[in-house]
């Protein structure tokens, strides 16, 4: 019997799941935003096709007490981000340690996939993506034990 439960826990913590990914996009939607639906339902799929098992995207629900919580400290991170009445709209784009996007458009999938390219390749962001902030240097969500 105690083989067979070791064996049960060891199968267990095989199961647990660990990520080696390179990149970290974390979306804070609202469930009830249509605009948040298209993104998820649009730019997601492209980001996942696109960067497969290097980035890994986490979507949060701003509705709950958790998201709420990762959202703020998302923004203690960020360089010149002020709280006002902008704080707290969706959806909340972030590709952790590069910058963090207010706001979506429908029809701005490229736009949102050559930002992504873009910071991740070190080059300046498309001028026309808006309402950006950038982390303050070295600082990351995914390494200060967000996830």
């Amino acid at each position: 019997m105690k083989k067979l439960l070791l064996v049960f826990i060891l199968l267990l913590s095989g199961c647990t799941t660990t990520t080696n990914a390179d990149y970290y996009l974390y979306v804070y939607y609202a469930s009830t935003c249509p605009i948040c639906s298209s993104f998820i339902n649009t730019v997601v799929p492209q980001i996942e096709e696109i960067y497969g098992d290097s980035m890994e995207v986490t979507l949060m629900d701003i509705d709950e007490d958790e998201s709420v919580e990762a959202y703020a400290k998302t923004c203690t991170l960020l360089q010149d981000y002020e709280l006002d009445d902008s704080s707290g709209s969706v959806p909340f784009i972030v590709l952790d340690g590069y910058f963090a996007k207010i706001g979506y458009e429908v029809g701005q999938a490229k736009l949102i996939l050559d930002a992504i390219d873009n910071a991740i390749n070190n080059d300046e962001l498309p001028t026309e993506l808006g309402d950006v902030y950038y982390f303050k240097e070295g600082r990351t969500y995914h390494e200060e034990g967000g996830k």
